[in-house]
């Protein structure tokens, strides 16, 4: 079964974003639909363009805010320095206030879970600028115990990781992102090259070993960032590929014990990216989570009764 080419190429998609700067960065994000706002948060080493297959679809009940994170895809770092988890999150703030955002949604992936879980630790503390009114996880090392990185990802993570990243090949890389996508959704022809480029994005091979600090980070922080997701008050769910050897079967299960009461979607035979490997199957139980928020709103209800 190939992946369906999304409704945008990545050419086509850099061409209709927009810009926001914040501090030495020069954000960019796509906006689009009505209704309740819709904050995505791709993963690595990617960016925003990964929605683009379930955004035409997602776009008919929310408005989408879709930002490249800092030093990924087509956002610019003019400092070439790495970026934490923390800057992260007080970007997305920034920008939140910048869009005149008081509330939203959140659908996440990878390390824009690990945002998330930030966000999440603040939102419980108060400090958060917005509120957060549901959160749906795809793939993601939520609990770093349940993380399984690949080779790839531990030398990009090591003392020569910059090294290792000028002098990886193209065919080499994108081996290694295959292996992490379930066997019979594997990305071939032009979406691997356009996962490829956006891999790349603006700045470059040398942004790899940048980014994959979060992984260090997210054992720094276990106890925070764990925490915020077991403490949360809010509707959470994860839809989880279970083919995903970084964090597939063996991680959703962890989700579930550690928060019972949240929803868990698993999908046989899909890997780590269900957004592109079964982008209508996500967009389902995106809605469906949706739907049961709806459904349990105490104002909707007297409204349904009335």
């Amino acid at each position: 079964m190939a992946i369906k080419l999304p409704a945008l190429s990545y050419e086509q998609w850099k061409k209709c974003g927009k810009y926001f700067e914040w501090r030495d960065h020069n954000v960019f994000y796509h906006r689009g639909g009505r209704g309740e706002v819709l904050l995505t948060i791709h993963g690595f080493p990617t960016g925003g363009y990964d929605w683009c297959w379930v955004s035409p679809a997602l776009i008919k009940r929310f408005h989408m805010l879709v930002p490249d994170l800092l030093d990924y895809g087509l956002t610019l770092n003019a400092t070439q320095k790495a970026c934490t988890i923390s800057d992260q999150a007080d970007m997305l703030e920034a920008l939140m206030k910048y869009r005149g955002i008081t509330e939203a949604h959140i659908l996440a992936h990878d390390v824009g879970d690990t945002v998330v879980q930030e966000l999440l630790a603040r939102h419980t503390e108060s400090s958060l600028s917005f509120c957060i009114l549901s959160v749906v996880f795809l793939n993601g090392g939520m609990i770093p115990d349940l993380h399984r990185p690949r080779k790839a990802q531990l030398r990009l993570a090591g003392r020569f990781g910059p090294l290792f990243a000028h002098f990886i090949s193209k065919k080499k890389f994108m081996a290694g992102l295959c292996q992490v996508f379930g066997k019979k959704t594997q990305p071939e022809g032009r979406v691997l090259d356009d996962l490829w480029d956006v891999t790349l994005g603006v700045n470059g091979r040398v942004a790899l070993a940048r980014r994959i600090r979060y992984m260090q980070e997210r054992v720094e922080n276990a106890a925070r960032w764990v925490g915020a997701i077991r403490d949360a008050k809010l509707p959470m769910m994860l839809i989880n590929g279970l083919a995903d050897p970084v964090s597939g079967e063996h991680a959703a299960n962890g989700w579930a014990k550690l928060v019972p009461k949240a929803k868990v979607a698993r999908l046989p035979g899909i890997g780590h990216f269900p957004q592109i490997e079964a982008p209508e199957t996500v967009v389902e139980l995106v809605n469906q989570f949706h739907d049961c928020i709806v459904e349990k709103r105490p104002g909707d209800k007297d409204e349904k009764q009335a």
